[in-house]
């Protein structure tokens, strides 16, 4: 996944529904040298159900689905 692509949440345990959430990676932090060498990516996330609902969060890529990539 790169910046401007679109993306999901995907729901840590079967509780969780993040469907109204749709999010656009606006920036890439890379892996460092910290234990888990994890690669973060940042998102600008918007809520269909409340379109004034506006989130920037930082998310590990591996708790994201592309929906479209941007290539």
């Amino acid at each position: 996944m790169k910046i401007g692509d679109l993306v999901r949440c995907r729901p840590r345990d079967p509780g969780e529904d993040f469907s109204a959430w749709l999010g656009i990676i606006i920036g890439e932090l890379p892996a460092g040298p910290w234990a888990d060498a994890t690669e973060y990516k940042t998102v600008q996330w918007m809520n269909s159900e409340d379109r004034n609902a506006l989130e920037t969060v930082n998310h590990k890529a591996k708790d994201l689905v592309a929906v479209n990539e941007n290539r």
